[in-house]
């Protein structure tokens, strides 16, 4: 006899009350597949966007100076307010 078969007996014997529990128990556990399915193409996608920022890295010249950028983009942004 099958698992599905099995299931399909015992469920004819049980009692009205037990199958709605069981049901509720059942849906729940569908709908958190169906979430940790999106989930994984969420990750992907996340990933996939990673990669493309990683594939910037190293682009700048080598005599790049951040700090002083840096400064100049704060005086830029925050001259105003001084």
């Amino acid at each position: 006899m099958s698992t599905l078969e099995k299931t399909i007996t015992l469920l004819r014997e049980m009692p009205e009350q037990s199958l709605e529990s069981l049901y509720d128990f059942i849906h729940s556990i569908w709908i958190q597949q169906k979430t940790d399915a999106t989930d994984a193409k969420d990750i992907s996608k996340s990933m996939e966007g990673l990669q493309i920022l990683q594939s910037f890295a190293g682009t700048l010249p080598a005599d790049f100076d951040y700090q002083k950028e840096l400064e100049n983009m704060r005086k830029e942004k925050y001259a105003r307010f001084n």
